[in-house]
């Protein structure tokens, strides 16, 4: 009976679980907020089955046991579905007896259910911790860095709320003259309240340190590869929060990750003094330097270090044992702890309840347990970027990384830090000029739209529906320079991107709408101009056409990932651009005259010694493209020709003979880009470091 009954809650209950839904299954539309009410249900009628349980009656227990699981869940259905349980209103039937009066039932809802803007019910709640006195208590007093660096990491709107709320402005001024409606101020503030340089203001805990800080131990032998140590949680967080422990390692994710019955769920393991899951951090030295990188355990700690500023507080859901009893110990007039008759300390047992209570208004006994706290750690040292990716990846093997932050550990650290200086400094991402929620920040997908938008722009032919596969595209093919023109697009949509336009930058449409903004920054037309065209197209779009199919299909098409639909959406949209703008079949232009236009304006040439040359220098790169390039190569395809025909010509220009680089540079295989003046800057650059590396040898 034992056996069976171990059997069933080893692995975390993973074969109870297991039945249990087998038998939920038949039923369906069970939320998952409920699942613990069928395992608590299902454990207990297992407790009351060992005693009645027989064996003569030729049934192993597990058979026995079975019946019994099935059993439990059917009764918690029944007891879910009474009416009784739920919330009631009483409507009162009409004064002359027409109308009957009535009870009104009301489902139950999750309190980690989302809206639209990626709100819960739980996030609106009102809390018995007050945000705005635990900000303003913090930053009382202080005018260092660190109020400017608290306010610095919020959005402009942010930051402008909070100051403005330090200054005794009240909240409903603070909405109108912001132009905030009432969700957009909770986002606001939610963002303040979950800002990790929050902590910043925590005083100092050197109290708990006992002089073994984490660069305070024996100095080990580099041959060592890692060491396992216990470490109390207040030294990690002080180590943390003084820059001993890097948190931010650029492939790391964001903290503040877990829902609120996860949070509470921890925090109350720790008070209760339950042993927590290891902190690993990678060691490595740069510069002649060591460095710590927090690798697994950022949100344990996070939120850690987040409970002891006063940050959040424990709130009932998911919280277990919350009634914690300590010690509270018996002190003189002079502070000295009093002793009986046998020299022990004179101290009284006493109970807290954690629910709700701040930090601060703990009592010290509990208190010091949580700075005390044994936390495992596990440090690995003289680490590389590889190794350190290795270990990022492999300790958040389970449901810790969603897809877009697993694949981002597999990028080239210098890609990955330039990806992150727009996804999270760049106002255009930072203050909220998209449609990208505090979700969306955190769980990595604007990191993600970054990545996509380098893809849409300039290697749309090479498109990957899975953004691990964008990632590492990006990692191995992205220059400097496509970083920075994408940088140069968004300083300028921040200039005429506002409440009208705003919404039409999601994070699956921002890739394709950067993509056509940067085509039309070849048009030479006022900024002003795009939003115009967004605008037609966002209130024109259900009766639109391109080469005579709705483009609506294209647009709102569910398959958002698929390479074609993608492309479909960009050129869709250029296609339509041109018409907005007049630009179809300029002035009656030919195709020839097309090329030369081109070809003066990137060359510097005049058009008209053009026009007498082309066919002479339209030879000169058949030829050598035929003795130089392989049959097959996307240089030689169509749409390339117009920056290979410029290259051709450059080199008469400089008067440099262009085979050795073009066979080299062939054997590359290059995806070239569609927008035919970039990828001619990019052929020249290439050509130009190809040539100095020639005149070095």
């Amino acid at each position: 009976m034992e056996e069976t009954i171990q059997e069933l809650y080893s692995d975390n209950g993973k074969k109870l679980r297991k039945m249990c839904h087998r038998e939920m299954d038949k039923f369906g539309g069970i939320w998952q907020k409920d699942y613990d009410d069928f395992y608590s249900r299902a454990g207990l009628e297992i407790c009351v089955a060992k005693d009645r349980y027989d064996p003569t009656r030729g049934r192993t227990f597990m058979e026995y046991i079975s019946g019994v699981i099935r059993n439990s869940v059917r009764k918690e259905m029944t007891d879910h579905n009474r009416k009784k349980r739920r919330t009631v209103i009483v409507k009162e039937g009409s004064a002359d007896g027409r109308l009957p009066g009535k009870n009104e039932y009301i489902a139950d809802l999750s309190i980690d259910a989302e809206d639209a803007d990626g709100l819960t019910m739980g996030d609106v709640l009102r809390s018995d911790s007050d945000m705005d006195e635990i900000l303003f208590r913090h930053m009382d007093g202080c005018q260092d860095e660190r109020v400017e660096t608290y306010l610095g990491s919020l959005s402009a709107i942010g930051r402008r709320m909070i100051e403005m709320k330090m200054e005794g402005i009240p909240v409903s001024v603070i909405r109108e003259a912001l132009g905030l409606t009432d969700k957009e101020y909770r986002n606001h503030m939610k963002d303040a309240r979950l800002n990790e340089n929050l902590v910043l203001f925590t005083k100092q805990s050197n109290r708990y340190r006992e002089g073994k800080g984490m660069r305070d131990i024996i100095p080990l032998d580099v041959t060592d590869n890692y060491r396992m140590d216990k470490y109390p949680l207040g030294s990690l967080l002080d180590d943390m929060r003084d820059g001993k422990i890097n948190k931010k390692h650029i492939l790391q994710r964001k903290p503040f990750q877990w829902t609120e019955r996860q949070k509470n769920k921890f925090l109350t393991r720790v008070l209760n003094g339950q042993p927590v899951p290891e902190i690993v951090i990678c060691e490595q030295t740069i510069n002649g330097r060591k460095k710590s990188h927090l690798i697994d355990g950022l949100q344990r700690l996070s939120y850690s270090e987040l409970f002891r500023a006063d940050g959040v507080v424990v709130k009932r859901e998911g919280a277990e044992f919350y009634e914690i009893p300590y010690r509270e110990y018996q002190y003189d007039g002079n502070g000295n702890i009093l002793l009986d008759e046998a020299g022990d300390a004179l101290s009284e047992e006493k109970v807290f309840n954690v629910i709700g209570k701040k930090f601060s208004e703990f009592p010290a006994f509990l208190k010091e347990r949580f700075q005390k706290f044994n936390v495992n750690v596990t440090t690995y040292f003289n680490c590389t970027d590889e190794q350190i990716a290795y270990h990022i990846r492999n300790y958040n093997n389970q449901e810790g990384m969603n897809k877009n932050q697993y694949g981002f550990t597999g990028m080239d650290i210098h890609v990955a830090d330039k990806i992150k200086c727009l996804s999270e400094k760049h106002a255009f991402f930072k203050d909220d000029y998209g449609k990208y929620t505090g979700r969306n920040k955190v769980k990595g997908d604007v990191d993600k739209v970054v990545a996509e938008s380098i893809m849409a722009i300039y290697f749309l032919n090479e498109w990957k529906k899975e953004v691990k596969d964008s990632y590492a595209y990006v990692s191995k093919h992205a220059t400097d320079g496509m970083f920075e023109s994408f940088r140069d697009s968004l300083d300028r949509l921040c200039g005429f991107v506002d409440k009208e336009v705003r919404n039409m930058f999601t994070v699956t449409n921002s890739p394709v709408w950067f993509a056509v903004f940067d085509r039309f920054k070849s048009l030479n037309l006022p900024d002003g101009q795009f939003k115009a065209f967004m605008l037609y197209v966002d209130k024109s779009l259900e009766r639109l056409t391109v080469n005579g199919k709705a483009f609506v299909d294209v647009y709102k098409s569910k398959n958002t990932r698929d390479k074609t639909v993608v492309a479909g959406k960009i050129n869709g949209l250029v296609s339509l651009m041109h018409a907005f703008f007049g630009l179809d079949g300029r002035e009656g232009e030919d195709e020839r005259a097309d090329e030369e236009a081109f070809l003066a304006r990137n060359l510097g040439m005049d058009r008209r010694e053009l026009h007498s040359d082309l066919d002479f220098y339209a030879e000169s790169l058949e030829n050598l493209t035929h003795n130089t390039v392989r049959d097959g190569s996307r240089l030689l395809e169509e749409g390339n020709r117009l920056s290979m025909l410029a290259m051709m010509i450059y080199s008469y220009k400089v008067d440099e003979d262009l085979e050795d680089w073009l066979r080299e540079y062939a054997e590359k295989d290059p995806v070239y880009l569609i927008d035919q003046e970039q990828n001619f800057r990019l052929m020249k650059q290439d050509f130009l470091r190809y040539r100095g590396r020639a005149g070095t040898a």
